[in-house]
C-alpha cells in the first residue's frame, strides 16, 4: 500500500511539473504545434461571398454608360453584358473610335465587374451597324421584316456577307481590337460576333436558296482565324461549332449557347450540346469556357424557379453539369423581382452552380529556418468548370491580433489546371519573411487584375476569417532558430441550406481508383467525354475518392450511368462499409445516360464510394452527383 501511495504522489508531482512547464512556455491550445504536417481544411459551400465570385454565374445587360441610374437590382453578379455597333467603332480603313467601347468597359469596371460583349453589324430593330465608309463604297445591303426589324421606328440592314471589302474590314477590325484589348482586365470574355443577325453567326430564315444570305465557308474561316490570331490572353467564345471547317480552328474557342435550358441537350439535332459533341468538342470546356443566355422566354416565365428541378424547358442542373457552363446572360432576374423566396433561393442556387468553386483542401507549412517560409497548398474544384485565367496568387502575413504585417509576394500557379472533381492539385510557395520572433498567420488570395474588382473567394471556413478577401492558411511561429507551423481554431461551417446544388465527380477523374477489368472509355454523350466500363463480374471496381461533405449526415447521391440491357445491378459501398445492392434499369442504350438516385451516409470531410458487382456486369458509369443538403437514411 505504501508503494501505491508513493506512486500516486509521484504521478501528481509529474502532472504539476508538466502544467507548470506549459505555462512557462506560454503554451496556447489554439496554436498547438502542427509539426509541419498537412492540415486538412474545412469545406464551406455556403460561405458568404461565393455568389459574387468573378467571371462566373448569371449576368445582366449593362446600363448605357451615359445613364446615371443603374436599372439592375441587387441579385448578385460579377459580370455585365453589352452589345456595341461595328459602325461606332470603325470609321474608315484602319481608323477606329474606341471611345464607345471604353465607355462601357470603364462604367462596368466602376462597379467592380468585368465585361462580356459582342460587336454587331446587323441587330434587328436597331440602326444599322454597317460602317458608313463601306456603304459609300458600294456595299450591297438588304432590308427585311423578320426578327422584329420593323417593330420600332429604327431598323437594320443586312449586308452582303461575302462582299470582299466588308470581310477585309471585319478582319482588320478584329486585329485592331485584339491589339488594343487582349488581356485587358476590364474584359472577362469576348464573343466572336460581327456576322449574322445580332452577331450570332446565322441568317435564318434567309439561309436557303433562292434567298440565301449566308457567309461562305472560306470567309467564315478567315474571320474566325482573325479572332484566333488577335486574342491570346482573353478567351473568345464562338456561337456554332460547325462555323469553322477545320478541327484546329474549332478547338480554338469556347462556345456560346443562346437558348440555354431549352435547346441545350440532345432533344434535337440542332441542340447545342449535340452540335458540340458531333464536332468532337465535348471536352473543350476543360480549356475554353462555355457561356450563353438563359432562353429568353424562360426568363419571362415567372414559375421557372418555383420548383427544383425546373418543370419548364430542359433540366437546368443537367444542362449545367453536361455543358460545364460558366456564365449565362439572364437579364430578367436583374430587372424585376422573383415571385417569392422559393424562386429566389432556386435562382441563387442555379447562379452559384455555374463555373468553378475552388476549395483549399489541405495546407502544409514545413519547418524551416528562422527567416524563411515554405508552404504547400492543395486545391480542389467543387464546381463544374475550371477557372480560365491564371491570375497571380498572393501571400501575406498577419500578426497574432490579425493586423496586416506584410506581403510575401505572389506565385504564378496554373489555376486553369484545377479541373472539377475530387482530385487534389498541389502547389507550393516559398519566401524569406524576415519577421521578428512571434506568432503569425499566413493568408492567401487570388489577385483580380481589375482594380476594385470582385474578390475570388474559396469555399472554406477560413475564407475571410482573419482578413476580408483573404483565405487564412495556417498559423506559424517564428523563433530565433526556426519557423514552425501552428494549428489555428477552425471557424464553424456557415449554417443554412446549401444553395450551390450538387457537387459532381467524373468517373474517369484521375483521382479515382480503378481496379481489375475496369477501364476508361470515350463517350460522346457523357459529360466529360468519357465513362468507366467493364465494372463488376467479380473483377472491375471503381472507387470515387475525395467525396467531400460539410458535415456528417445522409446525402442524396445521383448516379449517371449507361445501360443497354433490361437491367443491371451494382453494389455501392461507402467508406469501406458492407455496401448495398442497387438495380439500374435500361438507360435507353449504351450511348444514352440515365440517372438513379439513392441516399448515402457521409462523414464530415473526405469520403470514398466504391462501385462493384461480384456476379455479372454493372452498368457503365459517367459521373455521380452528391447533394449538399442532407436527405433521408442512407447507405453506410
Amino acid at each position: 500500500m505504501l508503494n501505491a501511495r508513493l506512486a500516486r504522489q509521484g504521478w501528481k508531482l509529474f502532472v504539476f511539473v508538466l502544467l507548470g512547464s506549459m505555462l512557462l512556455m506560454n503554451f496556447k491550445l489554439s496554436y498547438a504545434d502542427a509539426s509541419g504536417e498537412w492540415q486538412p481544411q474545412t469545406y464551406d459551400p455556403n460561405k458568404p461571398g461565393l455568389e459574387l465570385n468573378p467571371l462566373k454565374g448569371f449576368m445582366p445587360f449593362s446600363k448605357q454608360p451615359s445613364d446615371s441610374t443603374d436599372p439592375n437590382n441587387s441579385f448578385p453578379h460579377s459580370m455585365e453584358w453589352f452589345y456595341v455597333s461595328f459602325r461606332d467603332l470603325m470609321t474608315d480603313w484602319n481608323t477606329y473610335n474606341w471611345a464607345p467601347l471604353d465607355a462601357y468597359l470603364n462604367d462596368i469596371a466602376s462597379r467592380g465587374n468585368q465585361a462580356a460583349f459582342r460587336v454587331y453589324v446587323d441587330y434587328p430593330g436597331r440602326t444599322t451597324g454597317i460602317p458608313q465608309f463601306l456603304i459609300n463604297g458600294g456595299l450591297l445591303t438588304r432590308d427585311y421584316d423578320q426578327n422584329g426589324n420593323h417593330n420600332t421606328a429604327t431598323h437594320s440592314l443586312a449586308p452582303d456577307w461575302n462582299d470582299a471589302n466588308l470581310n477585309q474590314a471585319m478582319r482588320q477590325f478584329v486585329a485592331a481590337l485584339g491589339a488594343r484589348y487582349d488581356g485587358d482586365p476590364r474584359i472577362g470574355f469576348v464573343t466572336a460576333g460581327l456576322y449574322g443577325f445580332w452577331g450570332e453567326w446565322h441568317t435564318w430564315p434567309y439561309n436557303t436558296d433562292p434567298t440565301n444570305w449566308e457567309m461562305n465557308s472560306s470567309n467564315r474561316d478567315a474571320l474566325l482565324s482573325a479572332f484566333k490570331d488577335a486574342f491570346h490572353k482573353t478567351h473568345v467564345l464562338a456561337r456554332y461549332p460547325y462555323s469553322a471547317s477545320t478541327a484546329a480552328l474549332k478547338s480554338a474557342f469556347g462556345y456560346h449557347d443562346d437558348s440555354f435550358s431549352y435547346e441545350t441537350l440532345f432533344q434535337n439535332d440542332w441542340d447545342f450540346w449535340h452540335l458540340v459533341t458531333q464536332n468532337g468538342l465535348q471536352n473543350i470546356w476543360q480549356t475554353h469556357p462555355i457561356g450563353g443566355e438563359l432562353y429568353p422566354p424562360l426568363q419571362q416565365d415567372s414559375s421557372f424557379w418555383q420548383h427544383w428541378p425546373n418543370q419548364n424547358g430542359q433540366d437546368f442542373q443537367t444542362s449545367v453539369e453536361t455543358t460545364h457552363a460558366s456564365w449565362l446572360m439572364y437579364d430578367r432576374v436583374y430587372k424585376s423581382s422573383l415571385p417569392d423566396s422559393t424562386a429566389t433561393a432556386n435562382a441563387l442556387r442555379a447562379h452559384k452552380m455555374l463555373g468553378y468553386t475552388l476549395y483549399n483542401s489541405s495546407v502544409q507549412l514545413a519547418d524551416s529556418s528562422a527567416s524563411s517560409l515554405q508552404v504547400g497548398v492543395k486545391l480542389q474544384n467543387k464546381g463544374v468548370a475550371p477557372f480560365y485565367y491564371n491570375w497571380p496568387v498572393e501571400f501575406g502575413v498577419l500578426n497574432a491580433s490579425d493586423v496586416w504585417v506584410k506581403s510575401l509576394g505572389t506565385a504564378d500557379w496554373n489555376l486553369t489546371s484545377v479541373l472539377p472533381g475530387g482530385t487534389d492539385y498541389a502547389f507550393s510557395f516559398s519566401a524569406n519573411h524576415n519577421l521578428a520572433p512571434g506568432d503569425y498567420k499566413l493568408v492567401m488570395r487570388v489577385v483580380n487584375p481589375l482594380a476594385g474588382g470582385k474578390t475570388l473567394r474559396f469555399a472554406n471556413t477560413r475564407q475571410d476569417a482573419n482578413k476580408d478577401g483573404w483565405l487564412t492558411l495556417s498559423g506559424f511561429r517564428v523563433t530565433a532558430s526556426a519557423t514552425t507551423s501552428t494549428v489555428l481554431p477552425d471557424p464553424p461551417v456557415t449554417p443554412g441550406t446549401p444553395t450551390s446544388g450538387a457537387v459532381t465527380y467524373e468517373a474517369e477523374a484521375p483521382g479515382n481508383t480503378l481496379g481489375g477489368s475496369a477501364v476508361v472509355a470515350s463517350c460522346a454523350t457523357c459529360s466529360g467525354g468519357s465513362k468507366v466500363g467493364y465494372l463488376g463480374n467479380g473483377s472491375g471496381t471503381l472507387r470515387f475518392n475525395g467525396i467531400t461533405a460539410p458535415s456528417a449526415g445522409d446525402y442524396t447521391l445521383t448516379i449517371h450511368y449507361l445501360n443497354g440491357e433490361v437491367s443491371r445491378s451494382a453494389v455501392l459501398s461507402v467508406n469501406g462499409g458492407a455496401g448495398a445492392s442497387l438495380s439500374f434499369p435500361s438507360s435507353g442504350g449504351w450511348t444514352t445516360v440515365g440517372t438513379l438516385e439513392t441516399t448515402v451516409h457521409l462523414q464530415a470531410g473526405s469520403n470514398t464510394l466504391l462501385v462493384s458487382q461480384p456476379t455479372g456486369y454493372a452498368p457503365d458509369i459517367d459521373r455521380i452527383s452528391v447533394s449538399l443538403s442532407t436527405a433521408g437514411t442512407g447507405v453506410r
